[in-house]
């Protein structure tokens, strides 16, 4: 008989864990709040940037991830009133989301060709965690409801995206400091799709804040319509293991505080943490290893 798994988020990390164990002869069913692959409705399609060694991370996770990605043509960051250019080597574009282009999709087709098993508009909440299987994988995304219920030191905040088709084919990002903003704001770019992320504290007037920055996209030539809100948290440690209800669950992805270090992009972090909640269900100690 199979040993059986949970693992409660379709996102990358959840993915890459669902493979993995499905590979090692495990029965893994994903459960994913939305109505299909590929994250929030509100923030996809969208453009993610990141730096990425394909042999390395196919070394470490065992997945050919290298057909979603595109060479990055460049990438400036505007630093308050002074413009940065960055060397776009080994840098790279992905597209995430429900579409058949997306690294979320592709990662769900090598899953479902694993035998995982997927059951989808089944969302998480404070009160059904109690019934989860001890050893279950919680890879929810960083705007989860689970935060304070799991007790995850985190930061509240908000952030507004959007998304549209462009002409231009070249693959670049775009970034923007200024002390208004919460980190950053960007723009990127994948072959003809492009989306844009800012944040801002919850303390902050959103509605002002997010005209002074499509103020500052104009004149850069660029005017996004159908801005979406959206309710997000930072995490402030990582932490692998969680004790609830007496039993104990593994947190994959943001909701355990893996966040790419590099301007604090999720790409390789989800997928890293993935192959980390995976052998944490073989072995605790290759886990925390």
């Amino acid at each position: 008989m199979k040993n059986i798994i949970n693992i409660y988020g379709a996102g990358l990390s959840g993915l890459t864990a669902a493979i993995n164990l499905a590979k090692d002869g495990y029965e893994v069913t994903v459960y994913e709040k939305e109505q299909r692959i590929g994250g929030l409705e509100k923030s996809t399609p969208s453009v993610h940037m990141t730096p990425l060694h394909f042999q390395e991370m196919n070394n470490y996770i065992g997945i050919d991830i290298e057909p979603c990605f595109s060479k990055l043509d460049y990438f400036k960051v505007h630093m308050y009133s002074k413009l940065a250019t960055f060397n776009p080597k080994h840098l790279y574009v992905t597209e995430r989301g429900p579409n058949k282009t997306s690294l979320d999709y592709y990662l769900y087709k090598i899953a479902l060709e694993e035998g995982v098993n997927f059951e989808f508009s089944h969302p998480l909440t404070a009160k059904t965690v109690s019934t989860l299987p001890n050893k279950s994988i919680i890879a929810t995304g960083g705007s989860s409801s689970l935060w304070n219920h799991l007790g995850l030191r985190h930061v509240p905040y908000v952030h507004f995206d959007s998304h549209k088709e462009i002409q231009q084919k070249d693959n670049y990002c775009l970034a923007f400091f200024d002390s208004y903003l919460v980190g950053y704001g960007y723009i990127a770019a994948k072959e003809g799709l492009a989306s844009v992320s800012v944040g801002f504290l919850v303390s902050q007037p959103h509605d002002e804040c997010l005209k002074k920055f499509k103020n500052r996209l104009q004149e850069e030539n660029f005017e996004f319509d159908r801005w979406n809100f959206i309710n997000n948290n930072f995490p402030e440690k990582i932490l692998l293991y969680k004790k609830v209800h007496g039993k104990t669950f593994i947190l994959a992805g943001v909701l355990g505080g893996f966040i790419d270090p590099f301007l604090g992009f999720g790409v390789n972090s989800a997928l890293i943490s993935g192959k980390i909640a995976a052998l944490s269900v073989i072995s605790k100690e290759k886990g925390m290893k």
